[in-house]
């Protein structure tokens, strides 16, 4: 329990640090806006609310929040898919002669659980790293050479 109480305060503290990473780049987003206006990269045009929007995008630590939410949605659902887990694996051996072997909390049960939940979050980090490289935003290069483009 106390293993599980302490995965959850890790979770919750990498939240807490991805969401001050969050705000930290928001609040940089006007001063880099300042600088590029002032060394002529940049229109004069360009609105902050539009360069803050599109620097979060494109520098915003998207990556970690996607994994993060994994974690996350993986420590949420531990116990459940544990009890999940062990309803079916009980209802399994006893169909089958409840042999002593197969009994819950023996070696093949706990590598069974093990190779089910490792599983099932490699299964949920594939969907969600297809989903973060196929909604990869431009990079930040790509997104001055835009608003050079639009705002001249």
């Amino acid at each position: 329990m106390y293993v599980y109480l302490t995965l959850v305060v890790a979770v919750a503290a990498w939240g807490l640090h991805l969401a001050y990473r969050w705000k930290q780049a928001k609040a940089f987003a006007p001063e880099l806006l300042k600088v590029r206006k002032a060394s002529g990269e940049l229109p004069e045009a360009v609105k902050e609310e539009e360069f803050t929007d599109l620097y979060l995008r494109a520098e915003g630590p998207r990556r970690g929040t996607y994994v993060y939410a994994c974690a996350a949605f993986i420590t949420v659902l531990l116990a459940p898919l544990s009890a999940a887990f062990n309803t079916v694996w009980i209802a399994l051996w006893r169909l089958t002669g409840e042999q002593p072997v197969f009994e819950v909390g023996t070696l093949i049960h706990t590598f069974s659980f093990f190779l089910a939940f490792l599983g099932l979050t490699v299964g949920l980090l594939t969907l969600a790293m297809h989903r973060y490289h196929t909604l990869t935003p431009p990079s930040l290069k790509q997104v001055m050479r835009i608003l050079r483009e639009t705002q001249s």
